[in-house]
């Protein structure tokens, strides 16, 4: 696993100097996660019906554990008229969706995807950008086992909390949940 830009640099974005301003959440747009598969005729054959469904699972999780840490307010993004937002080709749009995230009143974007190199050998990354400048401020990474909800589940889970919410909370000063 691995995070290239301090988390700290995402309350930097949206906040002045102001204490009562710093406590207040952040305005994040979550994107649909994505799928970038790279198997053995992955490409060809498309997502299947069963990638489909666990990917809608995953991004509604990942908005819910984002909302229940306090530490953001998820924007709807709703119907969008960027091409790639709804042919879910986010991943490889070179940061395109700062410009939808800002559209929608968000502070920040969030684009997750699930990299399959083969049933068994997977990865989740995520990318969160600045909407107004679209800077990237954070990429973090973790490598996964298996093809199920469970190992997703946990992937995704694990990213949120150890890359987002424990980082953020502590620079804050409120209390890490066990």
């Amino acid at each position: 696993m691995t995070r290239i830009f301090p988390i700290i640099v995402l309350a930097a974005v949206a906040f002045c100097a102001s204490p009562s301003r710093a406590a207040a959440p952040l305005k994040l747009a979550v994107f649909d996660l994505e799928l970038d598969d790279f198997s053995a005729g992955g490409p060809l054959a498309g997502e299947s019906a069963e990638e489909t469904e666990r990917l809608r699972k995953m991004t509604r999780l990942a908005r819910e554990l984002l909302a229940a840490s306090g530490l953001f307010e998820i924007v709807d993004i709703g119907p969008s008229q960027e091409p790639r937002v709804a042919q879910h080709w986010l991943r490889k749009c070179n940061g395109c969706e700062a410009d939808a995230a800002r559209a929608a009143g968000a502070d920040l974007s969030f684009v997750g995807f699930f990299r399959k190199i083969s049933v068994m050998l997977q990865g989740l990354e995520f990318r969160i950008r600045d909407a107004r400048s679209g800077e990237l401020v954070n990429i973090s990474q973790t490598s996964l086992r298996g093809e199920t909800d469970e190992s997703w589940r946990r992937a995704l889970t694990y990213l949120i909390r150890h890359n987002l919410v424990e980082p953020e909370l502590a620079r804050r000063g409120g209390k890490v949940a066990e």
